[in-house]
């Protein structure tokens, strides 16, 4: 039987399986060797792991070889290959050396399978090779195309995006546009190297008065012709400013209207553009008209002072009658032990009721300063232990008066505190004043200070009629009072818890209270940050010696005669020599003829006011050394400048404390000619 012939075609595809690691390695090497290759940064394992499946195809094609390639097939099975490996991130130039070097690799070892083959055929041969191109080509157009698709794809999606950013920003121009049309708001931009300008809206020609026919104003146009002459140099200046990279101009000024000339106010509000090199092309901002607002916030400006003047004026004149009826009850108290028991009952009875009449007086000013923000703090380092024994010594006599026993709890370290001493003794006693008020007869009330850490804690506790739950969040509102037809009707005017809570934030404090509830009691608990001990070398007050000379002699003069009397009645009574008048002129001729070393002056005179009086008496001989106190029921931080620059040694205000008065013109007896600039509290 005659021996076959071998056929190469069928053993090449063995051939190169055998050969598989060769020709790995040749193209390893190959890959490696290649510069411009990303592959030469990978280990031999992983080239060989990532050595393209395409080699097996290869090999399948070849063995279907001597019958007529069916190129579709091949095409599909290569365009199957060369995705999957875009897909795994491999670029067109890198897929193109990958191939082609294995191509060669292929090659190679396929003419040396012939060189050795004992049947060699060229037309065999060429089919191998045709085989061979034939996939490694299919595989790079493939490629190619896949390339192709994916840069199609990619610029459809930078399209879609584009036209979804361009619409989104329509609609919000559009959005800003209804905006700015309900909100009356001008749109502009000026180009400034132009000189020219884009107005985006009609309201810019209704707020600045420009006929639309005459479009719009540039920016240099603008300050000419509508802007105020007196505000164009500020807002020229703002622009300036203004000139930097990111930087928000907002300025409010005024303008005159074109079309009637109105005096109307405006406030613009924008930002600068530049170039990429940094120079500045345009301004693009908003116009609004603010005229009515301006005009509402002077309204309030101007309804704020005027009940700034009324609560002064009603203080003044609440306080100019308080003074003889308190004064009337000192006079009773010097001679209390001779009077009947009914009498001296109604002597306590005036007096505490001119005291407690007096602090709703104080109380009133002190919420309206708080609110307009008036009040400014004397601070210093001080122990608030002291402040508390102040408190205590104010409130006995009223917690004495209802036998109510009141107990305070001191530490025997000093409680530092940086804050205003009196302010801070206000807020003590008016929490243990109302804790007496809402405390029955024979209850308990305990002031406690401590320090905790970094914080100093004050509480008053009591056994009072309590707070109802739903009360507490709102204690602290001005004018909020427990209801006085379930607690006794000893309600105030509702703003003293109000101003405690004020006072103690302005010391950077809180304030909280805690209740179980009608009839249980309350307590109320005030936290101050602690400050540290005040330097040994601060200076302690000097104690003045009183004199033992004769005392000084002093003019009164108030146009309320009472108060006038029965002040000089009290003085007279404490062996001073003391003379009266009604008015300014009337106190000036009294004063040139006797020579007074000490001047209780009101400053709500008639005619001449008491600071035009205080300047008549320094430029008189006869009393350019006396010390001149003000007695005034005008009490706020400007009436008591106003007292100092008018040569006011004191300002007191009214209803003076007699006690007080006596101690103060005692000190003065002495040193009563180097007394300057200073001030005492009321009584």
């Amino acid at each position: 039987m005659k021996a076959r012939r071998p056929e190469p075609l069928r053993e090449l595809p063995a051939y190169l399986q055998r050969k598989r690691g060769l020709v790995a390695q040749r193209w390893l090497a190959a890959l490696r060797a290649d510069p411009l290759s990303e592959a030469r940064r990978l280990t031999a394992e992983q080239f060989i792991d990532d050595l393209p499946g395409i080699y097996e195809e290869i090999c399948e094609k070849l063995k279907t070889a001597r019958r007529r390639p069916v190129q579709a097939r091949i095409e599909r099975d290569a365009r199957q290959r060369g995705r999957s490996r875009w897909m795994q991130g491999y670029q067109l130039d890198d897929l193109f050396r990958e191939l082609d070097l294995l191509r060669r690799c292929v090659r190679e070892a396929t003419a040396e399978f012939f060189l050795l083959s004992p049947a060699r055929s060229s037309k065999l041969e060429a089919r191998a090779y045709q085989t061979i191109e034939d996939l490694f080509s299919a595989t790079l157009h493939d490629a190619i195309g896949q390339l192709l698709e994916e840069q199609d794809q990619r610029a459809a999606d930078l399209l879609r995006e584009r036209d979804r950013a361009l619409a989104a920003q329509q609609e919000s121009e559009e959005r800003l546009r209804m905006a700015a049309a309900a909100t009356g708001l001008g749109i502009f931009e000026w180009r400034l190297a132009e000189r020219s300008a884009v107005w985006e809206n009609v309201w810019m020609y209704t707020i600045t008065g420009q006929p639309p026919g005459d479009g719009p104003l540039s920016g240099e146009e603008f300050t000419q012709t509508v802007v105020h002459p007196d505000d164009a140099s500020k807002l020229a200046e703002q622009f300036d400013e203004g000139k930097v990279p990111g930087r928000l101009v907002q300025a409010a000024f005024r303008i005159f209207r074109k079309s009637d000339r109105a005096l109307r106010v405006v406030e613009m509000c924008g930002r600068f553009r530049f170039s990429d090199e940094g120079a500045v092309e345009c301004f693009v901002g908003t116009l609004a008209d603010i005229t009515e607002r301006t005009q509402v916030e002077d309204a309030r400006k101007e309804a704020d002072r005027r009940k700034d003047v009324f609560l002064a004026t009603l203080a003044h004149e609440l306080r100019s009658p308080l003074a003889p009826i308190r004064n009337g009850a000192q006079v009773m108290k010097d001679y209390l032990t001779s009077l009947p028991p009914q009498v001296q009952w109604v002597q306590a009875m005036i007096e505490r009721q001119s005291r407690y009449l007096s602090d709703l007086v104080d109380d009133l000013l002190d919420v309206s300063r708080i609110t307009t923000g008036k009040v400014k703090l004397k601070r210093k380092i001080f122990d608030l232990k002291e402040a508390a024994a102040r408190a205590i010594e104010i409130s006995q006599p009223l917690a004495e008066m209802r036998r109510q026993r009141l107990s305070v709890n001191l530490p025997d370290e000093a409680v530092f505190v940086n804050g205003d001493p009196m302010r801070l003794t206000q807020v003590m006693s008016n929490l243990l004043d109302n804790a007496i008020k809402y405390t029955g007869n024979g209850g308990d009330i305990r002031l406690t200070v401590q320090a905790e850490c970094d914080t100093a804690m004050v509480s008053v506790e009591d056994t009072g009629i309590g707070i109802p739950t739903d009360e507490l969040p709102h204690l602290f509102d001005l004018f909020l009072q427990v209801d006085p037809t379930t607690r006794r009707s000893r309600s105030g005017l509702g703003i003293g818890l109000s101003i405690v809570r004020s006072v103690v934030e302005m010391h950077g404090g809180d304030i909280a209270v805690t209740s179980a509830g009608p009839g249980q009691g309350s307590r109320f608990t005030v936290r101050l940050p602690i400050a540290p001990a005040p330097s040994g070398n601060e200076s302690e007050p000097v104690a003045v010696e009183q004199g033992g000379g004769p005392k000084p002699q002093i003019l009164i003069v108030d146009d309320n005669r009472d108060a006038a009397d029965s002040l000089a009645l009290i003085l007279r009574m404490h062996d001073y020599e003391v003379r009266t008048a009604d008015d300014g002129p009337g106190g000036i001729r009294v004063a040139a003829a006797w020579s007074p070393e000490v001047i209780l002056l009101d400053i709500g005179l008639p005619g001449m006011n008491g600071h035009d009086v205080a300047k008549e008496f320094k430029a008189l001989p006869q009393t350019q050394h006396a010390v001149l106190i003000a007695m005034t029921g005008f009490a706020s931080a400007e009436d008591i400048s106003k007292s100092a620059e008018a040569g006011f040694s004191r300002h007191l205000v009214k209803p003076v404390d007699p006690d007080m008065l006596i101690d103060l013109l005692r000190d003065m007896d002495s040193s009563r000619d180097g007394e300057t600039g200073a001030t005492a509290p009321s009584g």
